[in-house]
């Protein structure tokens, strides 16, 4: 099953050294954060925390159907040299299981016809045993060119819940192909995406899913389903990493690895790798994160990623929005600014950490979007004052904050622990309800990011910057 997307340059082997995540990593409990890759040292003083082993490490390789044995084991071979945990494959119907669990490795496809064969999944023997295995219809949508053979509407994801040897947690790993854009049977990208949707929301009851495959829709284009794969919280690599690699074709990324339920790991060492394939491999590593305390930390040093967590996880776990926000807080110290921006202030925990971060000497600016002037406004207004034009103030502003267009939630500072120029954005508000259910935000480390939230920060007060 190729792509329609053809590729109109080899440019594989180039695209080995595309990509370096080069980012400090972060110490936010619950976290799925970036890291710097390994063949790096992080910079002395930096708790220890983030990124430790064991790592698991993941590779998404679509291995041109048309190509002839020879090159297709060349690439096989390629991909399993850089001793991947978990492989997920695309057209990959017409090859022999055989050649595709060299060694050491397993592979699960379902056999039968090559609609159900197309996508497989190989893990590690030696490290992960097989728990169950299934298959999982993506598009069922018949019609094709004259001279094609198959109909490539119709697409299956072959899925398996492995066990780790050593620790017994599972992991889920997901292979899946959508079906490129057609005049034969239409855009099916969204539709794919629901489809997947309820294969990884049974599995997320196990534990954490991770999905490999070409999904056919350019990671920044229009057609991209972020909102549908937010419901299930499923979220790309390169969401976390911050780069974005080439996957097809000179300028093509339609190759991914995402994740849902992995509120405990982090995401780094991604690389995209050259094939005799038209597509390149794409290599991503991940690893546990330690739950750490929301104490400050002057040695704390926050790097840019996605905070998501789900209800179900441990308190701490669960509360990663909450716990971001805290740690930040308490890491500013004398003569650093905090601001920030939240819909509503009523949750006593984040109330509490601006008041000490005032009486340390930071300086605290905070701006709601309630229209009433609510107990825990007033009480940190009797600690920061209410003059905007003041070092540390508080206050209500419900129009400006809407005509800024500002998230639920805002936080800059100027400088928090190891990190300048801090920034994090949250669909969440600071309410009482801000350590319950679902939540997610994004943390960058860019002064171009701070920046671009600083302006609308001071907008939703009446001031210029």
């Amino acid at each position: 099953m190729r792509t329609q997307l053809q590729a109109t340059s080899r440019g594989g082997r180039a695209a080995r050294a595309l990509l370096s995540a080069g980012l400090v990593a972060a110490l936010f409990g619950g976290a799925l954060v970036a890291v710097r890759d390994s063949t790096t040292s992080a910079p002395a003083g930096l708790e220890p925390v983030a990124y430790s082993p064991p790592r698991y490490r993941m590779v998404q390789a679509n291995i041109k159907a048309s190509m002839g044995t020879a090159r297709f084991k060349r690439d096989v071979r390629e991909v399993v040299g850089t001793d991947p945990d978990f492989i997920t494959y695309n057209e990959v119907n017409g090859r022999r299981s055989a050649d595709l669990e060299p060694g050491r490795y397993r592979v699960w496809r379902k056999g039968g016809d090559p609609y159900r064969s197309a996508t497989a999944v190989a893990w590690d023997n030696d490290k992960w045993a097989a728990a169950s295995k299934g298959i999982h219809q993506i598009s069922n949508k018949r019609g094709k060119a004259a001279d094609q053979r198959l109909h490539w509407g119709i697409r299956y994801a072959n899925w398996v819940t492995l066990e780790n040897r050593a620790t017994g947690r599972n992991v889920s790993v997901v292979a899946v192909h959508f079906a490129p854009k057609s005049k034969h049977y239409g855009d099916l990208v969204r539709p794919s995406a629901r489809a997947l949707n309820v294969l990884v929301k049974a599995l997320a009851r196990r534990g954490p899913v991770v999905v490999g495959g070409d999904l056919n829709v350019q990671y920044d284009g229009s057609r991209y389903p972020r909102d549908i794969f937010a419901e299930q919280h499923l979220v790309p690599t390169f969401d976390v990493t911050q780069q974005t690699p080439v996957t097809h074709g000179r300028d093509s990324t339609i190759d991914y690895v995402l994740a849902r339920g992995i509120a405990r790991f982090a995401t780094g060492n991604q690389r995209a790798f050259g094939l005799e394939s038209d597509h390149n491999a794409l290599r991503v590593d991940f690893s546990p994160l330690p739950v750490t305390s929301t104490e400050g930390s002057s040695r704390v040093g926050f790097g840019p990623g996605v905070v998501v967590t789900d209800p179900g996880l441990s308190v701490a776990e669960e509360q990663s929005v909450l716990r971001t926000v805290l740690k930040s807080v308490n890491s500013a110290k004398r003569g650093q600014v905090v601001h920030l921006a939240t819909r509503s202030l009523t949750n006593d925990r984040v109330v509490r950490a601006l008041k000490r971060a005032k009486s340390r000497g930071v300086r605290v600016q905070v701006v709601t979007a309630e229209r009433t002037t609510t107990d825990e406004m007033r009480s940190l207004q009797r600690v920061l004052g209410k003059d905007v034009d003041k070092a540390s103030w508080a206050v209500p502003r419900a129009r400006g904050y809407d005509r800024a267009d500002l998230r639920a939630t805002v936080l800059l500072i100027s400088r928090t622990g190891a990190t300048p120029a801090f920034a994090f954005s949250s669909s969440t508000q600071m309410s009482a309800l801000a350590g319950t259910g679902k939540r997610s935000g994004y943390v960058s480390v860019s002064k171009a990011s701070y920046d671009k939230l600083f302006r609308p920060f001071f907008s939703a007060v009446g001031r210029r910057v």
